[in-house]
């Protein structure tokens, strides 16, 4: 039996810990449809807060009113487009380590998952406070989810999602560092 709205939200977000036994046999068209719902209203509200933003810091920024009508539905769309293409990309990276564990589900599983760990982001991220608490919400989230979805022990599914992570973090700091490094060359020829 499908939850309603609200009662998959109020699981995704407090009881993700025991949860997603109601989701395994779940479609993935569900788990999308509840994905792009919430995707909608984040690219809502994200697009207020920054067109508010645009209003009212533009004259300082010398930005002019006819580029706010291009900038704020740009916003909108690249929201929800982004939103969209992350989701696959994020799922397909962290599927690459499930099957190095050893998961049963398949790469739509993963997706399911993927789509209920954005669930804090999607409800809060749009804050100055939620976009520094939801990524490791939405890992926590991510890793029980991979837990029932896939069949893999919570220690492989905690592996599944940080290894990735911990490689892009240092891929981010090792180009930052060559940026850093080279600028510094240059400047001394």
């Amino acid at each position: 039996m499908t939850q309603s709205f609200s009662d998959r939200i109020r699981t995704c977000l407090f009881s993700f810990d025991q949860g997603f036994g109601e989701y395994r046999n779940e479609s993935f068209k569900d788990a999308f449809v509840f994905y792009l719902t919430l995707l909608f209203a984040f690219s809502v509200l994200i697009t207020i807060v920054i067109a508010a933003g645009l209003i009212a810091f533009g004259p300082e920024l010398e930005i002019p009113n006819a580029a706010l009508l291009f900038i704020i539905p740009a916003v909108f769309f690249g929201s929800l487009v982004g939103g969209i293409i992350s989701l696959f990309i994020s799922a397909a990276v962290t599927h690459i380590f499930i099957l190095l564990f050893k998961g049963t589900g398949g790469y739509l599983e993963t997706v399911r998952a993927a789509c209920y760990s954005m669930v804090p982001t999607l409800l809060i991220g749009w804050t100055i406070i939620g976009a520094f608490l939801t990524p490791y919400w939405g890992m926590a989230i991510q890793v029980f989810a991979l837990h029932e979805f896939h069949g893999v022990s919570k220690l492989e599914a905690v592996l599944a999602v940080f290894i990735p992570v911990a490689v892009f973090v240092a891929l981010y700091y090792m180009f930052i560092f060559a940026l850093v490094f080279s600028a510094m060359i240059f400047n001394t020829l």
